[in-house]
């Protein structure tokens, strides 16, 4: 993402539930840089919660630019474990500011669907862009993965791109 100000993972670092490891921290995935990566273990807390480990993880960003209208999310693999890859995510905007964003306070849903990622692209690659009807403008956005392609230890990624006009 570009001209961001703020970003806001919704979890802190360290190596266990709610967590991401403090390598693989989320302005990771938005510093236009494939080859690293963005890694939250989410609600992991036992070997036998792989099917759930990393859903529901979610940041969000406020541009500095002010509002801009997405029209498109793109996301990109990171270096290992296909199995991480986010495949069903949600994108939502807001106009609200500071603590409003942060306990999910006037977050209005944009886009609820496929992560481009369906089909592995392999490694290190970007997916598809998925493209969607949006007419409103928003200063922040908030970016959650609902579904990974299998079990595993948590969710990755190295970008989250979205896409539209004045971004």
């Amino acid at each position: 993402m570009h001209e961001v100000s703020v970003i806001f993972p919704l979890s802190i670092s360290g190596n266990s539930y709610g967590n991401y490891p403090s390598t693989q921290s989320l302005d990771k995935a938005s510093g236009n840089n494939i080859t690293t990566k963005y890694l939250n273990f989410g609600s992991y807390l036992y070997l036998n919660t792989y099917d759930i480990c990393g859903l529901n993880t979610r940041f969000y960003v406020t541009l500095k630019r002010g509002v801009s209208l997405a029209m498109g999310v793109q996301i990109c693999t990171a270096d290992d474990m296909s199995a991480r890859d986010p495949i069903i995510v949600t994108l939502e905007g807001s106009n609200s500011t500071n603590i409003d964003l942060t306990y999910g306070i006037n977050w209005n849903l944009i886009y609820n669907g496929n992560s481009g990622l369906t089909n592995d692209p392999g490694r290190l690659t970007c997916g598809q862009t998925q493209f969607f009807c949006n007419s409103k403008q928003y200063m922040s956005y908030r970016f959650l993965v609902t579904r990974k392609r299998a079990l595993a230890n948590s969710v990755q990624y190295s970008e989250v791109r979205l896409l539209g006009f004045n971004f």
